[in-house]
């Protein structure tokens, strides 16, 4: 394959998911918490209530202070459930349950290597689905990957999430390359309808421990039964690999 770039989502394929309904209770746990030191008495049930299915629900009206679309869902919240918070304070809030979220999801020990060893030759790209930017950027600090990427762009930043065909536009600008040059790897379907929709080649990660089908991705009050494989894509029409080492040998 001749590509002159290659450009990656970040959760479930450069960082690989652990025990999500774990980390979804401890992120609600650390909400309650914040807000609990804040002064809230709201029980914890009545806050898990309030938070289904939050990230799934319409981004709320833009604001003039600068705050991320995961903030003005917290500030939604809490509007909700009857708690008065100033900006700093919801941004407290919000950082700390999206660390105690992030603790179930670790960097795949192959992604550091892998990008080091694909960027001597291409342009490498991150394009993200998340409602809070400065934690992407402050993961990538923090595990020494932002060298990596000639563009990162995080949906919460510019209004558009996958499959969006557009969310890939301001990387295909930064990195100076056409549709045609880039594959785009992903681990969901909306990674693989987002970047067929723009023209890309998608690359679908399966890894063997875990599908998207199983991953939780958004707070539920009453867990639903994880299937198997929810998959609805034509497996066949995708190029898929069971890890990113496997990028190397793909891309030599």
């Amino acid at each position: 394959m001749r590509y002159r770039g290659i450009f990656f989502d970040l959760f479930g394929t450069l960082f690989v998911y652990g025990d999500m309904r774990q980390a979804w209770s401890d992120w609600l746990t650390a909400l309650h918490d914040g807000l609990a030191r804040e002064g809230s008495r709201v029980p914890l049930s009545v806050l898990a209530s309030a938070c289904d299915g939050i990230l799934a629900k319409p981004d709320p009206p833009l604001s003039t202070d600068g705050s991320t679309v995961f903030e003005r869902r917290m500030q939604e919240l809490c509007v909700k459930i009857g708690i008065d918070l100033s900006t700093r304070h919801v941004l407290a809030i919000a950082e700390h349950c999206i660390e105690a979220w992030q603790c179930h999801i670790s960097l795949d020990s192959a992604a550091v290597l892998v990008l080091e060893q694909l960027r001597a030759k291409r342009k490498l790209a991150l394009i993200s689905n998340f409602d809070h930017p400065p934690h992407v950027h402050a993961l990538l600090a923090r595990h020494g990957m932002a060298r990596l990427f000639d563009a990162v762009v995080v949906s919460g930043a510019i209004g558009v999430k996958k499959p969006d065909p557009k969310v890939f536009r301001p990387a295909l600008q930064q990195t100076g390359l056409e549709v045609h040059e880039v594959c785009y790897v992903g681990d969901a379907d909306e990674d693989v309808i987002g970047a067929r929709a723009a023209g890309l080649r998608p690359i679908l990660i399966r890894r063997g421990d875990a599908s998207a089908g199983s991953v939780a991705t958004d707070y539920e009050a009453t867990p639903q039964a994880t299937s198997e494989e929810t998959s609805a894509l034509d497996i066949g029409t995708v190029e898929v690999v069971s890890g990113l080492a496997d990028l190397v040998s793909l891309f030599s």
